[in-house]
C-alpha cells in the first residue's frame, strides 16, 4: 500500500523522528538484532536519499525494516513510522 507521505520533506522529516527514536530504542537495548537492523537500514536510507535521490531497485532490495517492525517492533510507537517509510521508499519513483 502506498504511503501517506506524499513528499520527500515528509519523507525526511520522518526518517530524522524515526531515526531519533530507534537511537533511543538502541540505546536502551544494544545487544537487541532488530533494533540494530532497523537503525543500521535507516542510516543506509538516509544516505542514499541525499537531495532526494530515489533509491536503486538494488538499494531497496536490501531492506526489510518494515517487515522487521511488524514482527519485532509493532507495540512500539515508532512502527507506524517504519511502515509509512518502508511503503514510501517501496513506491518511490513509480508515481
Amino acid at each position: 500500500m502506498p504511503s501517506s507521505l506524499k513528499t520527500f520533506e515528509e519523507f525526511d522529516r520522518t526518517l530524522a523522528e524515526a531515526r531519533e527514536e530507534i537511537e533511543k530504542l538502541h540505546r536502551a537495548w544494544p545487544d537487541e538484532g532488530s533494533i540494530t537492523s532497523v537503525r543500521n537500514q535507516l542510516a543506509a536510507v538516509h544516505g542514499w536519499t541525499r537531495d532526494g535521490r530515489c533509491p536503486s531497485q538494488g538499494e531497496k532490495d536490501q531492506l526489510n525494516f518494515g517487515q522487521i517492525a511488524s514482527r519485532e517492533l509493532d507495540d512500539y510507537p515508532v512502527a507506524q513510522k517504519l511502515y509509512e517509510l518502508a511503503s514510501f521508499v517501496i513506491y518511490w519513483g513509480e508515481s
